[in-house]
């Protein structure tokens, strides 16, 4: 089901013509405010450079209040360089001046030593430099996300030109250092949210495409940067334990506003950025938009797959009350319905998908988060949030095999309602943050964090329901019955629970010369299993000089059980956090100011894994270990000179033992070797070029044999696979290139922005898993089998307040 719904399909994005001579307009201008990346503290008097090509265009001071403003600006692409004593130089390059709007750029300097000074240059929001973050915490910006070819302005996807990272543009997700999509923390703004896909999978026996749908919740430019470590991260964040990923949504403009929208074959797309017109010192974001992708399949003759809808509305305000206190608001709503009947089963090419089924899901989340700066060295945040998501699905079967030569709606046998699942989530929680400055060396962080989970999950069969892959370790009543049964009382599942987790936190970056020391410690309450854990944390890094850094570190990480695996049978209540302990060594060195090498080296040992050793009940145990190993190498120009460029190769063993008699094996998501390659090109202020090429090994799937007529003189012709090993072969190994090219113009008071995206340009066949057709006894590969463009084409209108 949903197997081929890829979001990439030839979209055309209309409007209407406009004349297109141009219009002389309000200057545009380019603003901005300074601070402290520990404190939130302004830092007045910095230097600001405002430069384009290379070239200072323009000079200023910050104010008292760390405020700057060019005025008059032409249009064209800057960058803006920010300078002041006792700080790292901070630059927040693709900056793009439009006649009529102000451009809005925000830094958080980072202290530094005087010898790092001047040969050092870190970006606007800067991670680099920073003694509280893991030195292989890598900033992807806004325009970053937006131009990163293949990925149509998806986040997920985008993050595949990271080392040690796999996004193969089938799904909205990625893959880290062998550890799945599942293993991944994400953060919204802070506030943990894992809906940020629609059409995920569902609990059951549904398609499985482990923990990315098809389709990101977020709008293309709608986050505004998105920072990401692999492993070994710092004490304030754990629950998980493959990577953390914080994205954090663009907070609109407070000096100018900008409204775009888009119509489509699919479905309409409006945005809006910039004051609120409702309280001063207040900027809003909102982003809405539906679509209906049915008239879209019929265009492309794509009948089979069925009819998705969506709708997502997301809301940012930010308001700065005064220089000390600032509050900031997120809203995010994320619907969604399915259908797939039997006439879409009908259209599917030999009937190898004749699943019905029906889903709809609704995700909503609200944070309100206060940010005070007491005093001149300390910052304390707090934030309240309330997350709930209820989705109700059905699936069914049709037969049309059972139908004769020529099969249609009303002849094909069907059972509906088969598997019917019910889930609901609902989180209310807070979270506190404090960090201060001790002495001039020294940063203090503590922290705490309490959510109430409120868990209702019902899965009911409708009947006795025969599945045709198994393994000789599932259930059957008769042992040399080739197949499995899923049955109600076997399989049927309800809970309702409500716990709490708690969690508290507290570390020390404190720099001695050229080394800096980071020991930390988590504290983590799961209430669903009862158990308390502490994870320590610690990390030391040495500034060889000026431009090389050495680091080592690691610590405990737990993951929590899924509330899906709790709900999956009455039994998995009891399943403890699965834990990770990583070490990290890393080096890196910046060739130039623009050019940075950097390579990383780590290990996971994996205990407590949760194993499911049954299909027929899905109980689940804490019986599987395993490991990690690998290398993540990096090259990376950032934009200069009108170009920029990145480079990676990773190399990962991922192991797993689930201790059910097979030994070690490869993990589901053990990709040896993945590289990459992506370039970035503006030759005018008008248009953008950028091309990208990744390589990965194939994932390991199952070594099987089949098994013909199982069903004998009970059933009609049946096929059934029976896996003999565990991820014991290999699919084919995955490359794709990417190509995208990007177009701005004014027309007037209206603004031009248009893209083609092309993924996967050559069509190689990308196989991501194997679907069993038990009416053939075939094993079907999925995955990308094509060239995919997006066009995308859409016009913005931009004021300034006054004008």
């Amino acid at each position: 089901m949903l197997r081929r719904f890829l979001p990439f399909a030839a979209l055309i994005y209309v409007s209407a013509s406009l004349p297109a001579h141009a219009q002389e307009g309000a200057a545009g201008a380019v603003r901005g405010r300074i601070v402290d990346s520990v404190t939130g503290r302004a830092v007045p008097t910095a230097t600001v450079h405002l430069m384009r090509n290379q070239r200072v265009h323009s000079t200023v001071e910050a104010d008292v209040a760390g405020a700057f403003s060019f005025n008059d600006v032409p249009e064209g692409v800057y960058s803006v360089e920010v300078e002041e004593q006792g700080y790292l130089k901070a630059v927040q390059a693709d900056v793009r001046v439009v006649l009529r709007r102000v451009a809005a750029v925000e830094f958080a300097l980072v202290r530094g030593s005087d010898d790092l000074l001047a040969e050092v240059v870190v970006s606007a929001r800067a991670t680099a430099g920073d003694p509280r973050a893991t030195p292989n915490t890598v900033l992807l910006e806004r325009e970053e996300i937006r131009r990163n070819p293949g990925s149509a302005g998806d986040v997920f996807r985008a993050l595949d030109v990271l080392p040690g990272v796999v996004a193969t543009g089938e799904f909205s997700n990625f893959t880290v250092r062998g550890n799945g999509p599942r293993d991944n923390l994400i953060l919204i703004d802070g506030i943990p949210f894992d809906k940020v896909a629609h059409f995920d999978q569902s609990l059951g026996e549904q398609e499985d495409i482990e923990g990315g749908g098809r389709y990101s919740i977020f709008a293309p430019n709608i986050v505004g940067s998105a920072k990401f470590s692999p492993g070994g991260w710092r004490a304030s964040e754990g629950g998980k334990n493959g990577s953390l990923l914080e994205l954090e949504i663009a907070e609109g403009n407070p000096a100018s506003s900008t409204v775009g929208a888009r119509v489509d074959i699919i479905g309409i797309e409006a945005d809006y950025e910039g004051p609120s017109y409702v309280a001063d010192n207040t900027s809003l974001l909102l982003s809405a938009r539906q679509f209906d992708f049915s008239n879209l399949f019929e265009a492309i003759d794509e009948n089979d797959i069925g009819t998705p809808r969506l709708t997502d509305f997301i809301m940012k305000s930010v308001t700065d009350l005064n220089d000390e206190h600032r509050l900031e608001l997120l809203a995010i709503y994320a619907g969604e319905d399915f259908t797939r009947t039997v006439e879409n089963a009908l259209e599917s090419e030999d009937f190898e998908d004749v699943a019905l089924g029906e889903s709809e899901q609704d995700s909503t989340l609200f944070g309100v988060t206060w940010r005070w700066s007491p005093g001149e060295v300390a910052q304390l945040r707090n934030t309240l949030y309330y997350r709930n998501s209820d989705k109700t699905s059905t699936q069914g079967e049709a037969f049309p095999d059972l139908a004769g030569p020529d099969p249609t709606p009303e002849t094909t046998p069907v059972r509906e309602d088969i598997l019917r699942i019910e889930e609901g989530e609902t989180e209310i929680g807070w979270r506190g943050d404090f960090s201060t400055m001790l002495g001039p060396d020294g940063i203090f962080s503590a922290g705490a964090q309490v959510a109430r989970v409120d868990l209702d999950f019902d899965r009911r069969l409708s009947g006795d329901w025969t599945r045709y892959v198994f393994d000789q370790s599932d259930y059957r009543a008769d042992p040399t019955q080739q197949y499995i049964v899923l049955t109600p009382a076997e399989y049927n599942s309800t809970m309702s629970a409500a716990e709490t987790r708690i969690a508290a936190y507290t570390d020390y970056a404190w720099t001695v010369g050229d080394f800096t020391w980071t020991p930390g410690m988590r504290y983590e309450r799961d209430g669903f299993s009862g158990k308390s854990v502490v994870a320590p944390r610690l990390s030391l890094t040495w500034q060889l000089d000026a431009v090389t850094r050495v680091w080592t570190g690691g610590g405990v990480y737990y993951q929590a059980p899924r509330y899906i695996d709790i709900a999956a049978n009455p039994s998995n209540l009891d399943l403890e956090s699965e834990r990770s302990t990583q070490v990290v060594l890393g080096f890196s060195r910046h060739l130039r100011e623009d050019l940075r090498f950097s390579a990383e080296g780590y290990y996971q040992q994996l205990d407590d894994l949760i194993v499911f050793d049954d299909r027929t009940t899905d109980a689940a145990s804490n019986t599987g270990e395993g490991s990690a190993t690998g290398v993540d190498l990096m090259l990376a120009k950032r934009m200069s000179r009108g170009w920029s460029a990145s480079a990676t190769y990773s190399y990962s063993r991922a192991r797993r033992d689930d201790n059910l008699g097979e030994g070690e094996l490869a993990s589901d998501w053990d990709r040896p070797h993945a590289f990459g390659i992506v370039g970035v090109w503006q030759p005018s202020d008008r248009w953008t070029f950028s091309a990208k090429w990744k390589y990965a090994s194939g994932r390991p799937t199952d070594a099987f044999v089949v098994h013909s007529d199982v069903l004998g003189d009970a059933g009609p012709l049946r096929y059934s696979k029976e896996l003999t090993r565990t991820n014991a072969e290999r699919l084919p190994a995955y490359h794709s290139l990417s190509l995208r090219a990007d177009y701005q113009r004014r027309f007037g008071p209206l603004s031009l922005v248009a893209y083609l995206d092309v993924l996967n340009v050559y069509g190689r066949e990308n196989g991501n898993a194997y679907e069993w057709d038990e009416r053939r006894g075939a094993n079907i590969i999925e995955g990308l089998d094509e060239m995919l463009p997006t066009i995308g084409l859409r016009f913005e209108y931009s004021w300034t307040r006054g004008q």
